[in-house]
């Protein structure tokens, strides 16, 4: 029983030694959402997209501290007609970290012009690469649209270490 108590505390502290591959910094822009939403709302949701972001599991690969890609998600939102819904420009910013250096190349620099989602102050924010989950697919888009990116950022990242590495991420983003 010791032994196994043993491997089981060497399984989970060797997990804890490895990150998640994303060191995403989520900003969400409200200077056009108008003075008649509670802007307290996107306080939360951009905590909520930080969370999403950089605490799921993306890949198969285990990323030392130093490995991490570098990104930035800035959301511009403005309201629309519709209760908790919300339409904005995401811009995508990504860089990794050059081998044995302070530096960083550049990997993504994009503007996504056309988002719609629903946030609900507080929502869970959940992913399923299989499907969109529950039966408002407008709830689901906004998380949809940010693993899609950080799919995106993962494909362009192996494809910069090997001729054609970041195959297995750009068909995942195909959600």
């Amino acid at each position: 029983m010791r032994k196994y108590l043993l491997l089981l505390i060497f399984v989970f502290a060797g997990r804890l030694t490895f990150a998640q591959e994303l060191k995403a910094r989520v900003t969400v822009n409200t200077t056009r959402v108008g003075s008649n939403v509670n802007k307290s709302v996107f306080q939360t949701l951009q905590t909520s997209l930080n969370n999403f972001l950089n605490n799921k599991k993306w890949t198969a690969d285990n990323f030392q501290q130093n490995e991490k890609i570098e990104c930035n998600f800035i959301l511009s939102v403005e309201a629309t007609d519709e209760a908790n819904v919300y339409g904005a420009q995401l811009t995508i910013q990504a860089a990794r970290p050059i081998f044995n250096s302070s530096y960083n190349s550049p990997l993504i620099n994009f503007q996504d012009e056309n988002i719609k989602f629903k946030y609900l102050e507080f929502q869970i924010m959940e992913f399923n690469e299989n499907r969109i989950s529950g039966s408002d697919a407008l709830v689901s888009n906004l998380t949809a649209t940010f693993a899609y990116y950080a799919y995106m950022i993962l494909g362009f990242d192996y494809d910069s270490y090997s001729t054609r590495g970041g195959d297995l991420y750009f068909q995942k983003h195909k959600i």
